[in-house]
């Protein structure tokens, strides 16, 4: 990999790392939003969680995963994190387990007879994915090529 391919490969993990984390923002945001003051234009609260976990109890677990997802994604990018080549396999193949099993979900869920995606558990399925793909860039180092060997450095 030539130094300018993993510096563009970097920035593009960087802004879809930075991506994931606005959009699940963005969600608890509007979660949170529509358990306060139920506004017309958003799907009603029972589409935005599944209810395995008490309203009460996800919004705290989900902004303590957005204090950590910023945390991961500030030391992205001033480049001061590290993890070896065998973190970041696990990372991606974790990562694309959640995908995979979130895709199973709704599949199960139309199956098993919700009328639409959105009552199959589409919006917290769609944001399992864009934590999942969160997962997937953050393994996706650029001081390692896909095969686990050092990467050219990007600051040459």
């Amino acid at each position: 990999m030539t130094a300018n391919a993993a510096v563009a490969a970097n920035r593009e993990r960087i802004v879809i790392l930075w991506i994931c984390l606005s959009l699940f923002f963005l969600r608890v945001i509007g979660q949170v939003e529509v358990w306060l003051i139920t506004p017309a234009w958003l799907p009603p609260m029972e589409f935005w969680y599944s209810g395995l976990m008490a309203y009460p109890l996800l919004l705290p677990t989900q902004i303590v995963l957005l204090m950590a997802m910023a945390v991961i994604v500030i030391d992205e990018t001033r480049g001061t994190s590290f993890r070896s080549a065998r973190t970041l396999r696990a990372v991606r193949a974790v990562a694309l387990l959640y995908f995979g099993s979130m895709l199973l979900r709704l599949i199960v869920q139309l199956v098993g007879g919700a009328s639409d995606a959105l009552a199959a558990g589409g919006i917290p399925i769609a944001f399992h994915w864009v934590l999942a793909l969160f997962l997937y860039e953050l393994g996706r180092s650029p001081k390692f090529s896909a095969l686990g060997q050092p990467a050219v450095n990007a600051h040459s």
